[in-house]
């Protein structure tokens, strides 16, 4: 499952503090070797290791196997959305990335399951009570 924020920049100062808030203590993170990814492990309390893949090496690091396959996957689905939309305001974007991981957390993508995990949420948020 992933967690989407729009970012002003897309430095190291933006984006190790909403890594942090997205990880459990004792996480492995994999990254691309883009600089403000560098160092994670020591600035992240929560991180316990951080590997890293060379795209202009290998996508898949053959000795230990790391790739960050399924976040450009992700990144592929919702640019394609986007296209699909033919774009989007910039203020509605931050709302475009809560529903498609609403989604992913609720629905992995089936619109019946979504239906129906939406209708359970509805009903756990608010509670039928007899009269």
């Amino acid at each position: 499952m992933g967690y989407f924020q729009v970012v002003s920049r897309r430095n190291k100062d933006t984006l190790l503090p909403i890594i942090a808030l997205c990880l459990l203590p004792g996480t492995e993170i994999h990254s691309d070797d883009w600089g403000a990814y560098r160092g994670s492990e020591q600035e992240l309390s929560n991180v316990s290791s951080h590997r890293v893949v060379v795209y202009s090496e290998n996508f898949v690091d053959p000795v230990t196997g790391v790739h960050t396959q399924e976040v450009e996957s992700r990144w592929a689905d919702l640019k394609l959305g986007l296209k699909l939309r033919k774009g989007i305001r910039q203020t509605d974007l931050q709302s475009y990335l809560d529903y498609k991981m609403w989604c992913q957390w609720k629905g992995g993508g089936v619109k019946r399951q979504m239906f129906e995990n939406f209708i359970r949420a509805l009903e756990r948020q608010f509670p039928i009570v007899p009269i």
